[in-house]
């Protein structure tokens, strides 16, 4: 497991690329933005091992669209990871069980005795032949650079509270009237890309049924249904809030990130979606992932994204 990967499906990643999409994660010259910009990288580089809380909420005008927790013990030394992933919405509930291991990504859910295995070839014959690549940095200075023009005066509006034990906090407030234009303009794309990805990975057109679906798909087909959030005019970005606790050694140890949309579904009903994350990472390079023996069990192997379907 490389570092991207925990970075953008684990704890600081899942907030950080949720920043990063909506343009929010540059870092210009105020306090707020770089004692942000200090903790992310710090905990970005020196991170070896980390167990992650998470829990995720949809909302559609004030009622539960569906809601997701995590559990996971993660090691980018030994790329492993071991966790649980509840998921409760509108198509019933999902409690899967998951560990990345020698073997492969190795899943289950509690509606089924199989464990489903699945090997990622093109990394794996990367590994065979020697070609093992460093981590490319996490944020070049061109790409601050262009976050930071982006940004613009909102630089202003981080925040940063330095505690008596060393900590601090870091708070970023925005209404509509504050985003800009270009990061406004996001909004009625990412609605749409959503919806194009959903009629893509539709559930069948692979030829794969949803019990025994990959990992991501049993998390989008029991989290998002793309029809519940289908707006398709006048989507704005209605506010964005940002709470982060960084400890004494610089390292993010908790962040809760929400986003709300306004807009109109294709019937012209008004819709207020409310996403929200809260995140807590703990036992910062401490944390050991469990295993699981596979001998005995009733396994499912599977082709990974670069060989097409999977077999029986």
């Amino acid at each position: 497991m490389k570092k991207k990967w925990l970075l953008s499906g684990s704890a600081i990643g899942i907030s950080g690329a949720i920043m990063l999409a909506t343009g929010l994660t540059a870092f210009a010259g105020t306090s707020g933005y770089e004692d942000y910009k200090a903790a992310l990288k710090n905990t970005a580089q020196n991170l070896e091992s980390v167990t992650v809380q998470a829990d995720a909420v949809l909302k559609d005008n004030g009622t539960l669209l569906s809601q997701a927790q995590s559990n996971l013990k993660a090691s980018l030394k030994n790329e492993a990871v071991s966790g649980t992933l509840k998921i409760n919405g509108k198509v019933g509930s999902q409690n899967i069980s998951l560990y990345r291991q020698p073997e492969g990504l190795v899943w289950k859910s509690d509606a089924s005795d199989i464990y489903y295995v699945k090997q990622d070839k093109a990394e794996k014959n990367d590994q065979e032949a020697g070609k093992v690549t460093k981590d490319a940095a996490w944020l070049s200075s061109q790409e601050e650079t262009v976050i930071d023009a982006l940004i613009g005066n909102l630089k202003n509006e981080f925040t940063s509270t330095s505690e008596s034990d060393g900590s601090k906090k870091i708070s970023l407030q925005l209404e509509s009237a504050q985003i800009p234009a270009v990061v406004q303009a996001l909004a009625p794309v990412a609605f749409k890309h959503l919806a194009y990805q959903s009629e893509w990975n539709r559930p069948g057109d692979s030829g794969t049924a949803a019990e025994g679906s990959d990992p991501e798909e049993l998390f989008q087909q029991g989290l998002l249904n793309a029809k519940d959030i289908a707006l398709t005019d006048g989507v704005q970005i209605q506010s964005i809030s940002l709470n982060a606790v960084v400890n004494p050694a610089n390292e993010i140890q908790s962040q809760q990130f929400d986003i709300t949309f306004t807009g109109q579904d294709a019937q012209g009903v008004a819709h207020t979606l409310t996403a929200s994350l809260d995140v807590q990472l703990s036992a910062f390079n401490g944390t050991t992932p469990d295993s699981i023996d596979l001998s005995g069990k009733q396994v499912q192997q599977l082709k990974d994204d670069h060989e097409g379907r999977h077999h029986e």
